[in-house]
């Protein structure tokens, strides 16, 4: 049965009734937006000054997205653009890089760092503490050791304070460069054989020396006898077969 209206009752009463409800209803305080979307446009905005917004589907921004607070996110989040981080960045947890990655400004790693793959440094590196190479390991260029550093390989020392440059080995026996020419060294310092551009020579320092030159042998601290031989010797040391 349809509904029966009295003309002699007037409808100005329930009119203004349902105006009244219209005014004072909060309809977007339990809201739904169905297919159709809800658009902000022309400068408009959105606030939520003391909420929250929770996204049980996804999240799409075809343009700037900027946040100036806290931002709390605990489950999978994919970015597939650029994405600029300007301030401070903290990660608490395990961060994955599987694509390129550049660090352009100044770096600091204040923890252990493992790289299991390639490393290229195409630029100067500095390492200021101590170095531990434990596989093998191949120069392709110069090795520059500088400020009185020393190369040591075992038993082996490369010095280069010791004279003009040594190689020094642990029994005390060196292989060093002196003014006198490239001399090798017995491990008291006092047996040697020096060889220069002029001469060569073996001996003892305080005892007796052979010297070779391009004019001829001679012997330094050769004992006397007053038995006949067949060599002589000038003044100078220079020694002479008799035929």
């Amino acid at each position: 049965m349809g509904a029966i209206n009295n003309l002699t009752q007037p409808q100005l009463g329930e009119i203004f009734r349902r105006l009244k409800a219209l005014e004072n209803a909060a309809p977007m305080n339990n809201g739904a937006v169905g297919r159709s979307g809800f658009e902000v446009y022309d400068g408009g905005n959105i606030n939520i000054s003391n909420g929250s917004i929770t996204i049980n589907g996804s999240l799409t921004g075809a343009g700037s997205f900027g946040w100036t607070g806290p931002l709390s996110q605990s489950g999978t989040s994919t970015f597939t653009g650029t994405t600029n981080l300007n301030g401070p960045t903290n990660v608490a947890g395990a961060f994955t890089v599987t694509g390129t990655t550049k660090l352009n400004g100044p770096t600091t790693v204040g923890g252990n760092t493992t790289v299991t793959g390639t490393l290229d440094v195409t630029g100067p590196m500095s390492t200021k503490g101590t170095l531990s190479v434990e596989g093998v390991t191949t120069l392709k260029n110069n090795l520059n050791v500088t400020t009185g550093g020393k190369i040591i390989a075992g038993t082996v020392t490369i010095d280069p304070s010791y004279y003009s440059g040594s190689v020094r080995f642990t029994n005390g026996t060196a292989l060093a460069a002196t003014p006198n020419g490239m001399q090798m060294q017995s491990a008291a310092g006092v047996g040697y054989a020096t060889v220069s551009d002029t001469k060569s020579s073996v001996g003892v320092i305080g005892g007796g020396e052979v010297i070779a030159t391009s004019a001829g042998v001679y012997m330094n601290g050769i004992p006397t006898t007053t038995l006949a031989g067949n060599v002589y010797m000038d003044a100078s040391g220079r020694l002479f077969r008799k035929p």
